[in-house]
């Protein structure tokens, strides 16, 4: 693969165990002492990945994965071999184009995202060690080679990814076959200890969840969390809650509700890190709509660069889209109740700015 050797030198400093008690010294040290800073902050919900960005040399989804495969103890507990894993995470890393919105740092942040709702988000009371695990490599491979353009257009271009995936979820049918053919390979196969029945119950999770984060899946996943999940919590005589025996079906929609949140957990970032993330998806959408005129196709809502982009529709994403999700989920999981309150604060930003442009017929500055 092109790029197979890149990505070592302080990104391999961490991953091979510097202890922090003996580090290196000189610059290598200064850069190993600011990357573990920055991931200290992957527990935290304000946590910034353009922080991390920059402390790991512009590789933060090996980084943030290594750290979290480390964090909750799979490597250990599932006999992964970590030299193959390293070399899958560089591979997977080096897979992901130079997209303004999903790139390499998109993924990492949704790692840590993936990360924070299993570790504070109360997941764990019903989901097991393999479906943490599923949920984590599920995260760090759900845009593995993405090229910024949307589902709709590879199937009305006819693309190939839309004939292999017979229009089905094309880009997440190519993440996932692209990203277990790397697991297939000698070189990456971190898998290759377990038994052979735990790769296949790894496998069918991490198909679910990836398939789920396709927009199309939406709406149907926030009515079963609401079906399946919300109404069970909230019935006196289910035993759910008190250790009952969880079917695989609602762990798989759990983990499934928890991906989409966290693949747009840049809802709930700090204000500046949401503007940001904003303005990069309204840059991708802009491109497509290049892509959409040059070929004399129509071009596709909120993707002509000559009309209001996708920042100027904020509102009305969350209030028809986020928050039917959102609410539902910090319901049936109550310790992320921080998640709405962020995403409100967020919101009244873009609120504010409709009102003023309405009001003053003129454009504002976002700071």
């Amino acid at each position: 693969w092109e790029g197979w050797g890149g990505g070592v030198s302080i990104v391999q400093e961490l991953m091979e165990g510097n202890s922090p008690d003996t580090p290196p010294s000189g610059t290598k040290a200064n850069q190993l002492q600011g990357l573990r800073a920055a991931l200290e902050k992957a527990d935290r919900w304000d946590f910034d990945v353009f922080e991390l960005e920059t402390e790991a040399d512009g590789l933060p989804l090996q980084v943030m994965s290594w750290h979290v495969f480390v964090r909750h103890g799979l490597i250990e507990e599932f006999n992964l071999d970590h030299v193959r894993l390293v070399n899958f995470l560089r591979v997977v890393e080096n897979g992901h184009q130079d997209n303004p919105y999903h790139n390499a740092t998109h993924v990492a942040d949704v790692v840590q995202s993936m990360h924070l709702l299993i570790k504070e988000g109360g997941l764990t009371q019903y989901v097991g060690r393999l479906e943490v695990l599923a949920a984590l490599l599920a995260a760090c491979i759900h845009d593995f080679e993405h090229r910024g353009l949307n589902n709709d257009f590879l199937i009305k271009s006819a693309d190939d990814w839309a004939i292999d995936s017979n229009d089905k979820s094309p880009n997440e049918s190519h993440h996932l076959s692209s990203a277990y053919r790397i697991i297939q390979a000698n070189e990456c196969n971190f898998l290759h200890r377990m038994p052979h029945a735990q790769q296949a119950a790894l496998r069918k999770l991490v198909i679910d969840l990836v398939l789920a984060t396709d927009m199309a899946e939406h709406m149907a996943i926030v009515s079963k969390l609401k079906t399946d999940l919300h109404k069970r919590l909230h019935c006196p005589e289910d035993d759910i809650q008190a250790g009952g025996e969880v079917p695989d079906a609602l762990k798989t929609l759990i983990l499934q509700a928890a991906i989409k949140i966290a693949d747009i957990g840049h809802l709930y970032a700090s204000h500046e890190v949401h503007i940001k993330w904003s303005e990069r998806l309204e840059e991708e959408m802009w491109r497509q709509g290049d892509v959409e005129k040059e070929r004399g196709m129509k071009v596709s809502f909120l993707m002509d660069r000559d009309k209001p982009g996708v920042t100027k529709s904020q509102p009305g994403f969350v209030d028809f889209v986020v928050r039917p999700l959102f609410e539902t989920f910090v319901a049936c999981f109550p310790k992320c109740q921080t998640l709405m309150d962020r995403v409100e604060a967020n919101y009244h930003h873009w609120k504010l700015k409709e009102q003023e442009q309405t009001e003053g017929g003129a454009s504002v500055d976002t700071p």
